[in-house]
Formats: C-alpha cells, structure tokens, sequence
C-alpha cells in the first residue's frame, strides 16, 4: 500500500512538474484532477479484482473517497491560510 499511496500521491504533482520544464497549454488544476481521478478508478479497479467484488462498487467507493479527502483538504487549507494570514 506504502508504493501505490506514493505513486497515486504524484499524480497530481507531475502535470505540474511537466508543465515547469515544458510550459503547456493546459488547464493544469483541471487536467491533474482528471488524471488522479483515473488513478483512482485504477486503483478501485484493482481492488475490486483482487478482492473478487463488483467493479463497480469497488471504483465509486475509491473515486468517491478520494474526492471526499481532496474536498476536506482543500476546505483545510483555505481555513488554515484564512487563519494564519
């Protein structure tokens, strides 16, 4: 779990890292959202396949509680910058 938590983790960050190197006509948030929620879907996929369950049922709840975490995280960060400046 440790190497998928880190692999999973930099997909919001290459976009970024790419872009800094090789500057891209993208929207990078949106474009990072989208490809983390396809990490996601991977690993809800997986999941579902090792654990002989519904696929279905395995990628909504890990998409799901991905979105539910960046939401809290984000709300987070807007609190603690509002607090701290």
């Amino acid at each position: 779990t440790y190497v998928s938590f880190i692999l999973i983790g930099l997909i919001p960050l290459l976009i970024f890292v790419i872009d800094y190197f090789n500057p891209l006509n993208l929207n990078l948030f949106v474009t990072s959202s989208v490809l983390t929620a396809g990490g996601f879907f991977l690993i809800g996929w997986l999941k579902a396949y090792v654990n002989q369950t519904r696929v279905l049922k395995g990628v909504i709840e890990t998409v799901g509680l991905g979105a539910i975490a960046a939401i809290v995280a984000y709300f987070v960060g807007a609190l603690l910058e509002h607090l701290l400046s």
